[in-house]
């Protein structure tokens, strides 16, 4: 709660509590609730001329959230690495920032006066994105690093970088344990610093695409620890959905942007606009869908710990460094190459010899998924079972992945043996569908409700192969694992002539 700026909370009796209008409001708040107005403007006219999918997909790449987008939509864009376009970002600062530039130097206004209207609509358009945490700091980062790239002083560009973040964190320091600042962060950093050096390095190809290929590379080398430790996953399809998708998508917000501006004097015009959107959405998504079904879109990766990060970023900084720092650095490892060897050597023997000694014991993990419960058993051997996957009944929100999956890919589980439900109820079996769908699984236990109850639950098709994977545990069947047991002590059978179901006919289980 700290981390996202609440301090206390407060309680209240259902009858001791009632909301009345406030007249005496502050400038601010009316423009907080003018920015509301306006964006419910466009959302209302993006949902007259398309589909309420597209219109939440397009009001999400404009202003930020995941509400109501089709699901099919956000699993490409996660794989293949360009979710971020679903939230205000610093993609999106530097996007407004460079139209505004361009337009400037069109009309060929002085600097200062340039810069002047690119911090002017980067603040007004963080203000229309509702002024939500992550947009005020890529607004802040953004609109610094790019002053300082207006003015031509690419150098002090990176100086603001850093200046700007060590102020954030001054203000609030644990700003540096959120991951919209680490990846804000991380991701500027390696288009100031990083991105230059990789562009050197492809000379030989087209300006454009050498700057496509070093700005994509270069950010996902910086934050590559930060995507290991959060989602355990990197998209190598990234690469050419940055090329091919990424414009498209550009051009959705650009002319989204617009299109809601015209609609205050053209509502017709502007319908027109937010139509052509649409079509565009549904190539990009196409594209999108294309590029994720490619083998190896996306590879799995280990949680970094902090000394595998130190060092990936030590050679990070050996490969941003200038050319006779780096030869004198090599020069001197070289010089005592025998000692570094032997230390190296030592060290990974002993990291062998420590793992090896380490004691196993079965861990038990209570992963926070809501109203429901899940439990993740991992044997001493590191295989996997779980109890339970939580859900939530309206579907808004997919536990199994965005909080199942992760937590178990997080932890190093790439395969589970045995999922046990003790009932079809969404807020306990929903998230098994993802895990099912994203993860090798070989065995699902549950109750006596029937497979429909559970493929209802879970969102998936009665026709479903995964479904097959399902069977009724029985009262009194043993399930051994690696020295683990588990023993069905309760399965009611279910009763036809009886209306009792979920709670009321649970299995339970004992380990």
């Amino acid at each position: 709660l700290r981390t996202q700026g609440i301090t206390a909370s407060l309680s209240a009796r259902r009858g001791s509590v009632s909301i009345e209008s406030c007249d005496d409001i502050s400038l601010w708040e009316q423009w907080m609730r003018r920015a509301a107005e306006i964006r419910t403007h466009y959302l209302e006219h993006m949902r007259a001329v398309m589909p309420h999918t597209d219109a939440a997909a397009i009001f999400a790449m404009l202003f930020g959230g995941y509400e109501g987008i089709d699901p099919a939509l956000l699993e490409a864009y996660t794989t293949t690495g360009i979710v971020h376009i679903l939230s205000v970002s610093g993609s999106h600062i530097s996007l407004i920032a460079a139209v505004i530039a361009w337009i400037a130097v069109i009309l060929r206004l002085p600097r200062v006066l340039s810069a002047t209207a690119v911090l002017s609509a980067i603040f007004f358009y963080v203000l229309l994105a509702g002024m939500v945490p992550p947009a005020v700091r890529s607004g802040i980062m953004g609109g610094a690093v790019f002053i300082g790239l207006v003015l031509g002083r690419e150098r002090d560009a990176k100086y603001l970088l850093l200046l700007t973040g060590l102020l954030m964190l001054m203000v609030s320091p644990l700003l540096l344990f959120h991951i919209s600042f680490q990846l804000s962060f991380l991701a500027t950093a390696g288009l100031l610093f990083l991105a230059p050096v990789l562009a050197a390095k492809m000379h030989r190809l087209p300006r454009l695409v050498s700057m496509a290929f070093s700005i994509t590379i270069a950010a996902q080398l910086m934050v590559l620890p930060v995507l290991a430790w959060y989602f355990n996953q990197v998209s190598i399809s990234a690469l050419f959905a940055n090329l091919i998708v990424v414009p498209i998508v550009e051009l959705i917000i650009i002319m989204g942007l617009f299109a809601g501006i015209v609609t205050y004097l053209l509502p017709r015009l502007g319908g027109i606009l937010f139509a052509a959107d649409s079509v565009l959405l549904g190539i990009s998504f196409e594209l999108t869908r294309a590029l994720a079904a490619f083998p190896l879109s996306k590879v799995w990766l280990p949680s970094m710990g902090p000394f595998p990060s130190v060092c990936y970023y030590a050679v990070i900084l050996m490969l941003c460094a200038p050319t006779e720092m780096r030869r004198k650095i090599l020069s001197r490892l070289l010089a005592y190459r025998c000692i570094v060897a032997v230390l190296c050597l030592s060290l990974l023997v002993g990291v062998c010899a420590w793992r090896m000694v380490m004691p196993r014991e079965m861990a038990v993990h209570f992963i926070d998924v809501g109203q429901g419960d899940c439990a993740l058993v991992v044997t001493p051997h590191g295989h996997a079972m779980l109890f339970d996957t939580g859900g939530t009944r309206d579907g808004a929100f997919d536990v199994g992945a965005r909080v199942d999956v992760p937590y178990l890919l997080h932890y190093g589980v790439r395969e589970v043996d045995y999922i046990f439900l003790s009932h079809a109820h969404e807020d306990h079996a929903a998230g098994a569908g993802a895990i099912l769908s994203r993860l090798p699984v070989k065995h699902v236990y549950t109750a006596d409700e029937g497979r429909h109850a559970y493929a209802m639950s879970m969102r998936l098709g009665d026709a479903n192969p995964l479904l097959s994977k399902l069977s009724r545990a029985e009262a009194g069947e043993t399930f051994v694992l690696d020295g683990v047991t588990v023993e069905v002590i309760y399965a009611p059978a279910r009763d036809p002539s009886d209306n009792a179901t979920g709670n009321e006919v649970s299995n339970v289980y004992r380990i």
